[in-house]
């Protein structure tokens, strides 16, 4: 039988070929598919696949899917659309689809805000503070004015990375952060459970720290020292990481690394945990006190006002101390 016989085959017919009486339901006709079927399935030849594809078409005009198909088309086809989509189409969209466009509009107005905020408010300098604690921005931005800057936009995000110690997460947590690295902060704090698995959005502090040694030796070797982080060591705490969550493949886990192992400074790692608490940082990691790092970010706007902002931070620091 031709293609265009099947095309134009009633229901009637197609239960004739399948060797089925006008009233057979839908079990006796799906299990004379499967057995029809069962002889030309797992085999390569063409004549066995245009028999399969036979078979399949006339398995659905047998069972209805046929008609149900061209009817569901011609209604579709009289409804009328908005943007090439009937009613029922954008019910089914907007079931199907709400949290992804909640995550759209909460990243969007948070970038929109943050960009309002800066332009309009005029800041000289901002900073983000990503990782497992509690942020009192209120104390943070004090902690960051001194010398010219005097406005300085601080916002935060909580975000677990890892999760060894089984803490809460926020599910908006990833796209937060993504919007607020978006604004293009001079300055990042994190903490030493969470700054490895961000190795893009440093910037190597190595020639910073010189000039920090110069600008204000007293502070940064009594409350800080260096932090050192090589892409490799990223990709593979990152690696494994992915790896348990279950979100790359044993073959991923694998592959090759072509990643530096070059290490560059990323940071300033504040020595005593409580000063974090006083500029209102509160590491919220149950079994560390390793405290907070001090880095400056990848693409920062000014490189001079990064650097003035984290000398107000060591000397507020100090005089926390």
């Amino acid at each position: 039988m031709s293609s265009v016989d099947i095309e134009k085959m009633s229901k009637e017919e197609a239960l004739e070929y399948l060797g089925l009486p006008s009233d057979a339901n839908d079990f006796y006709i799906d299990e004379k598919f499967w057995k029809l079927s069962k002889q030309y399935r797992g085999k390569n030849d063409k004549e066995s696949e245009d028999k399969l594809s036979e078979l399949s078409a006339v398995y659905n005009i047998a069972c209805g899917r046929r008609d149900e198909a061209l009817r569901k088309a011609d209604e579709r086809a009289k409804a009328s659309k908005f943007l090439g989509k009937t009613k029922d189409e954008w019910k089914n969209y907007f079931a199907y689809s709400w949290l992804k466009i909640v995550v759209i509009i909460a990243v969007a107005l948070c970038i929109g805000g943050i960009i309002f905020s800066m332009f309009t408010n005029r800041y000289d300098a901002s900073l983000v503070a990503f990782g497992h604690f509690e942020v009192d921005s209120s104390l943070l931005e004090d902690a960051c004015r001194g010398d010219s800057l005097n406005k300085v936009y601080v916002t935060s995000v909580n975000i677990v990375v890892p999760n060894e110690q089984k803490q809460s997460k926020n599910i908006y947590a990833d796209q937060t952060l993504s919007s607020q690295l978006n604004s293009y902060p001079n300055v990042l704090i994190t903490d030493t459970m969470t700054y490895k698995y961000y190795f893009g959005y440093y910037k190597d502090m190595t020639p910073v720290y010189e000039d920090l040694k110069i600008i204000a030796p007293a502070e940064l070797s009594m409350l800080t020292e260096p932090v050192y982080l090589s892409e490799l060591e990223a990709f593979l705490y990152t690696r494994n990481y992915y790896y348990q969550q279950g979100l790359i493949t044993e073959e991923e886990y694998y592959g090759e690394k072509n990643h530096s192992p070059a290490q560059i400074m990323v940071g300033l790692r504040v020595k005593d945990t409580a000063l974090g608490e006083k500029i209102g940082v509160r590491d919220l990691w149950p079994d560390t006190e390793e405290g907070i790092i001090i880095s400056m970010f990848s693409d920062t706007s000014s490189v001079e006002d990064s650097e003035k902002l984290i000398v107000n931070l060591l000397h507020n620091l100090s005089r926390s101390n």
